[in-house]
């Protein structure tokens, strides 16, 4: 089968096939299951993001606008910016640009974080940061002696 026959599938007939089942109580959900949930977004470069619904709990996808990530709700619809903040300077970081990888960047310090990361994450990576900018001025102080 070519590219473009699978792409006209529908999603109940790839969740059909993927089952690979012939009970008919089993293909009736995932018929329902279809038919109830929204389509996921198109993969960006990040792959797909989820989060739960600050309102209703179920699953919002991370996209992106012309303001920057948001979180859309698959079920009710809502709409909530993403933010990530600076856990050194109490600031929210600048999100990264259209298509960019996901890093984000503190405005008033070196630190960089990923949607999601804890704040150990982003001090931990700080401290990495720290000590390979101290170890390269330890060889660049010792070859200025040489």
């Amino acid at each position: 089968m070519n590219d473009f026959v699978d792409e006209a599938r529908s999603r109940v007939a790839h969740l059909l096939r993927m089952a690979n089942t012939t009970d008919d109580r089993v293909r009736a959900r995932i018929i329902e299951y279809a038919d109830t949930t929204p389509e996921p977004p198109v993969m960006s470069r990040a792959g797909i993001v989820t989060t739960g619904c600050a309102q209703c709990l179920r699953t919002a996808w991370r996209q992106q606008d012309a303001e920057g990530p948001v979180w859309v709700c698959a079920s009710c619809g809502h709409v909530e910016g993403v933010t990530v903040n600076c856990p050194h300077c109490k600031v929210a970081m600048t999100p990264p640009p259209l298509g960019a990888p996901d890093r984000w960047q503190c405005p008033r310090c070196p630190r960089v974080a990923a949607t999601g990361e804890s704040a150990q994450d982003i001090e931990e990576r700080e401290r990495q940061r720290l000590a390979a900018v101290a170890a390269l001025d330890a060889a660049m102080a010792l070859r200025a002696g040489d």
